[in-house]
């Protein structure tokens, strides 16, 4: 979700679309351009795709002109590696002339000096890499290729001097998949992070459904917790990161959200007894074309529909996504909105907004500790 502060300061708009199912505006989506990637990571089976039927230049073309008018404040685009994609930056900069903020996802082990320019005069907002350890035998361990790291780390460097040198403030993140091989070494990557000048870094804990191979254990997590997470509060508050509670203890701090985490449940509950209000603001497109809520129901559930063959306004303000809202607001969500950690903090926000302001149009008040939500 996008600029879910401005939406809180004003949540009447948002409780009108709660009401009738129809929102007004599509805030953002992201864009899963391709299922192919160079590395072979652990923890991904994106590698294994060998082909696929994907939308063309133009066709993606049309989908951000559509998303554009459907009032679309943000895009980002992911993979699979974006890079595989001859005409990506022909979409950035595509989506960039038509106003919206544009951010991306790469390993950069494919960002060539050309390419570097070319991205940076194309002004996007964001960029995000992946780095899964501070050191090559880490990293590569975890992203299956040799040398990606030294790839990974020199692309990174050149991109954020590029951008200085163009008197742009280089925001550039790194994304740090936490999981069993790795967990320990989180402040030695904030470390590395300061060194090389990104903005923040955002430990991610890996995605594992059934048998546990690189999730972290009960016990994992109070070590984390224990032992770990203090010297990543300490190293945030020296290199001025973010010290947000979620980014120091993404796997929770009581024993209830650590057996939640222990199982791959990282929502800790979140989505119990309130609705995730992505649906209303977000949508998700596949490399094909197909829609879903969001990238953790991609092909985890029925299609909403295909951007191939539908206009974006018949999907997001269509009868399926309608009866998807319904059943979110009825205290049915998607099984794979409990594996999810990515909208905690939005949603926890705008909650408390439509509560606010439920108590404020209706005159009532709340015992202190409590709050009233219009969704009930």
């Amino acid at each position: 979700m996008y600029h879910v502060r401005e939406v809180a300061q004003d949540p009447g708009a948002l409780l009108q679309a709660l009401q009738t199912g129809a929102p007004r505006q599509l805030r953002c989506a992201k864009i899963k351009l391709t299922s192919r990637c160079n590395l072979r990571c652990r923890m991904c089976r994106y590698w294994r795709t060998r082909d696929e039927v994907s939308l063309t230049t133009g066709q993606w073309r049309g989908v951000l002109d559509q998303l554009r008018d459907l009032g679309c404040l943000k895009v980002h685009f992911s993979g699979g590696e974006v890079f595989l994609r001859a005409d990506f930056l022909d979409l950035v900069e595509h989506a960039s002339g038509l106003g919206m903020k544009v951010t991306l996802t790469t390993n950069a082990t494919l960002l060539t000096p050309e390419r570097i320019r070319r991205l940076v005069r194309a002004r996007p907002s964001g960029v995000s890499s992946s780095l899964d350890g501070p050191r090559p035998r880490i990293h590569d361990a975890v992203r299956g290729i040799p040398g990606s790291f030294r790839r990974t780390v020199r692309a990174l460097r050149r991109l954020i001097e590029e951008s200085r040198r163009h008197g742009q403030r280089p925001r550039v993140r790194l994304n740090y998949v936490l999981m069993q091989q790795n967990y320990r070494h989180l402040p030695e990557m904030l470390e590395l992070a300061a060194e090389l000048g990104v903005t923040e870094v955002n430990p991610m804990p890996v995605d594992e459904k059934g048998e546990r191979r690189n999730r972290l254990s009960r016990s994992q997590i109070r070590r984390y917790n224990r032992e770990i997470a203090p010297q990543v509060l300490q190293l945030r508050q020296r290199y001025g990161f973010s010290t947000a509670p979620e980014l120091v203890y993404p796997f929770g701090v009581t024993e209830e959200e650590v057996r939640w985490s222990a199982r791959g449940l990282y929502a800790r509950g979140a989505y119990s007894d309130k609705p995730c209000l992505a649906p209303w603001m977000h949508l998700f497109l596949a490399w094909n074309g197909e829609a879903y809520l969001c990238c953790m129901t991609n092909q985890r559930m029925a299609s909403l529909g295909n951007a191939a063959h539908e206009p974006l306004r018949d999907i997001f303000l269509g009868p399926k996504m309608l009866e998807v809202r319904q059943e979110f607001l009825a205290g049915r969500s998607h099984p794979a909105c409990a594996r999810c950690d990515m909208f905690l903090v939005e949603n926890r926000l705008l909650h408390q907004a439509l509560g606010t302001f439920d108590r404020e149009i209706s005159g009532e008040t709340t015992p202190a500790g409590q709050t009233s939500t219009p969704l009930k």
